[in-house]
């Protein structure tokens, strides 16, 4: 389930921030366009924000079968009923079909392709989480925040995090070495960072 909040460092008197602000900043910081960003936020299984201008995604990819069976549980009637429902004259039917496949395709879809892509490339277990699409305003420390949020709610979930972040990016390592994250591979220019998660939640500094 996708969830967005705010992590409990932020000032109490900042608002959230806003899914339009958080799409229109995702899309600034990876140069793509809104519409993209937007359906990226939405096919997250976690997405956290930060009110000062930061999103972090976090997909859940030790579950790849079952996003899959729904993707096809989803899409595959919904396409027979699309045709059934134009076959007979049912308009309504057919367009109520359509929307059906088009939030499977939309949603569902992007969410089981990096789940098979993260389990390829981490071998993940049922309680592996992925780190990506960390965006933020410059100069702010509001990545640090973003990642006290990533660590509490992994730890709470007994998750282990694993997480791809270029070799010459030394700002990005830094922040994730000192999150506790450990590199485990790398693949030409890319490194794979992995930070287990802590038993004892009530012991973090």
């Amino acid at each position: 389930m996708t969830s967005s909040s705010a992590p409990p460092t932020a000032p109490a008197s900042r608002p959230p921030l806003r899914f339009t602000d958080a799409a229109r900043l995702h899309a600034r910081r990876f140069n793509k366009h809104p519409l993209a960003s937007a359906l990226r936020l939405l096919s997250a299984d976690q997405r956290i924000t930060h009110p000062n201008g930061g999103v972090a995604l976090l997909t859940e990819a030790g579950h790849a079968v079952r996003t899959t069976v729904a993707f096809i549980a989803t899409l595959v009637p919904a396409v027979v009923v699309m045709f059934v429902g134009i076959a007979g004259g049912q308009l309504a039917l057919a367009l109520a079909a359509v929307v059906v496949a088009s939030i499977s395709s939309l949603l569902l879809a992007p969410r089981c392709e990096r789940q098979i892509r993260a389990h390829r490339a981490y071998g993940t277990s049922p309680r592996t989480w992925v780190l990506s699409d960390v965006a933020t305003e410059p100069h702010r420390g509001i990545g640090d925040a973003l990642m006290r949020e990533v660590e509490q709610r992994a730890d709470q979930a007994s998750a282990t995090i694993v997480l791809e972040v270029a070799d010459p990016n030394e700002v990005a390592k830094r922040l994730y070495r000192e999150h506790g994250f450990r590199i485990f591979r790398q693949r030409a220019d890319r490194l794979l960072m992995r930070r287990a998660a802590r038993t004892n939640v009530g012991s973090r500094p």
